[in-house]
């Protein structure tokens, strides 16, 4: 009896150690895909139409040896870098990916960059969005003899969602427009605490803080364009640059039906960055002839809409649209269905006023029934300002 109980004893033991074991290596997978996923936002805005790719390489003594990210379009895959900063290390090493290596011109550099190396486990936070690359790198891997083991796959818990959703939110634009016809879109605005943007004069400067405005610059440099409409350009003549000493400049777009625009605008100035004008047909021919001879690109359409106007954009590879317009603009950007997530800066200001501007306008809505539902709440204090970012739940 106590050699069996011995034996019990020691059994149970045995299977307690080996479950605390895969426990703390399962925790530590999530941990370093979670590090893969951060440094791969690094280069937010430079990658595009490209995801963000980031790598982080770990030993069996779980040290991290070598990290790496995709800088921008035609560098260097994320995976190479981590080798090379590895070295000699990678051998018998771990591999963590936020994503799924792929490249749509049939570029294997990063699994054999992994293979070469001797890496012998690979997980993976997500596989490709794009259908025909989805599973080519992991049976790719798995036929060189490298474990493989994907998140949500063979990986299943509360933890293992958080980290998914880290991997996802870092390329949420690129699964969107992976699964769509039009780029991802945000909207922006800042508004006082009774819902004004700006006073019933029109004046707005300034809702928002010095430090919010420097945080709407680290968003125009995510973005690949940001959007103004007519009534934007003429009463705020804005820059939107992302003034943050170098690094990503978005495209400007104008939407303006009838093209009723100044002569003298910062947005035809191309020193930093190029500006398209987005138009209906046949509006303005000598304006279109005069912005032109400054270098700015005229799109005509023959009915002006944001659904057509983002289906053509989504076609020249855009991923991600930042939208700074007006609350007429917003309305029919909203009413089209190519709004999918929202930033409002809300400032501790009321300044009241019956025709003051609100950041949406008309949409039709009579019963409280017919609002839009907002999901997946953030929320951040930025000097005096209460940001908040919401997913519009048809995303």
């Amino acid at each position: 009896m106590a050699l069996s109980f011995a034996v019990v004893a020691s059994s149970s033991s045995i299977m307690c150690k080996a479950i605390n074991a895969n426990n703390h290596s399962h925790l530590q997978d999530l941990s370093y895909i979670k590090r893969a996923a951060l440094i791969s936002d690094k280069s937010a805005g430079f990658t595009s139409p490209h995801p963000n790719f980031g790598c982080v390489i770990v030993t069996p003594s779980v040290e991290v040896v070598g990290e790496g990210y995709l800088y921008a379009q035609g560098t260097k895959p994320a995976e190479v870098l981590a080798v090379e900063a590895a070295g000699e290390r990678c051998r018998g090493a771990t591999a963590y990916v936020n994503m799924e290596p792929g490249d749509c011109h049939g570029d294997d550099t990063a699994v054999s960059a992994l293979v070469q190396a001797g890496i012998t486990r690979a997980v993976i936070g997500m596989r490709h969005p794009l259908q025909h690359l989805r599973g080519n790198a992991i049976r790719a891997l798995r036929s060189q003899g490298l474990q493989v083991d994907v998140l949500g796959e063979d990986m299943q818990s509360k933890l293992v969602e958080e980290a998914r959703k880290a991997c996802l939110l870092v390329n949420l634009p690129f699964v969107h427009r992976a699964a769509s016809r039009v780029p991802f879109s945000v909207l922006k605005y800042a508004m006082t605490l009774d819902g004004k943007i700006a006073a019933s004069s029109g004046h707005a400067a300034w809702i928002s803080s010095k430090l919010s405005r420097n945080r709407v610059f680290e968003l125009r440099g995510r973005s690949d364009a940001i959007i103004v409409g007519g009534n934007t350009v003429r009463r705020d003549n804005p820059r939107l640059t992302a003034r943050h000493g170098g690094g990503h400049m978005p495209i400007r777009i104008v939407l303006s039906q009838s093209l009723d625009l100044p002569e003298e605008a910062n947005l035809w100035d191309l020193s930093d960055v190029s500006t398209v004008v987005v138009t209906q047909r046949g509006a303005r021919r000598s304006f279109q002839r005069y912005l032109a001879s400054k270098g700015v690109e005229v799109v005509e359409f023959d009915i002006l809409n944001p659904r057509d106007v983002m289906e053509y954009f989504h076609d020249r590879g855009y991923l991600s649209i930042l939208w700074e317009c007006g609350g007429t603009l917003a309305a029919s950007a909203i009413s089209s269905g190519v709004i999918h997530k929202v930033f409002a800066f809300v400032a501790p200001k009321i300044i009241g006023g019956k025709n003051a501007p609100s950041p949406v306008g008309e949409l039709g809505m009579v019963e409280m029934s017919q609002a839009l539902d907002l999901i997946d709440v953030c929320f951040e204090q930025v000097g005096i300002l209460n940001v908040l970012s919401l997913l519009l739940v048809n995303v």
